[in-house]
């Protein structure tokens, strides 16, 4: 016995979804991850204390030990991290304190992170700072 398929019966192909990891849902909100200007750089280094110094912990921490570092910046850094999401996405800090949780916060801050490749931008000012380094100790010695 033979089977034949119905003609009234064609199969549609699903329609493709395309994922854009630079769209982060923050709360009810999406927001897409952009470059960040030189002007709002300024801003964020007004809106950050100890973020910084924290960032370069868990950056610089062994991959085996990046979890317990991460844990130790949510804990110390969050009212941080509220302000400089604040400051890329214009939300008010009291929105995202009480709409947004941490895991939202931590993924758009690491999507922020990867668009403006923060880890190539810390090597290149280590290098800047070995070669200045390496140019001033190269300078002191012509001098004695």
């Amino acid at each position: 016995m033979r089977i034949l398929k119905r003609s009234d019966k064609a199969e549609v192909p699903a329609p493709e979804i395309v994922i854009d990891p630079n769209v982060i849902h923050l709360g009810e909100r999406t927001v897409k991850v952009r470059k960040v200007p030189v002007g709002q750089w300024r801003e964020l280094f007004a809106a950050v204390n100890m973020l910084p110094e924290l960032i370069m912990g868990v950056m610089s921490a062994p991959a085996e030990n990046r979890a317990a570092y991460l844990f130790a910046f949510i804990e110390h850094a969050l009212n941080d991290v509220v302000q400089v999401v604040s400051v890329l996405t214009g939300f008010e800090p009291e929105w995202i304190e009480a709409n947004v949780a941490p895991d939202e916060l931590m993924a758009y801050f690491t999507a922020v992170a990867r668009v403006n490749n923060f880890g190539g931008l810390l090597k290149n000012v280590q290098g800047a700072l070995q070669l200045a380094n390496l140019q001033t100790g190269t300078a002191e010695a012509s001098a004695e």
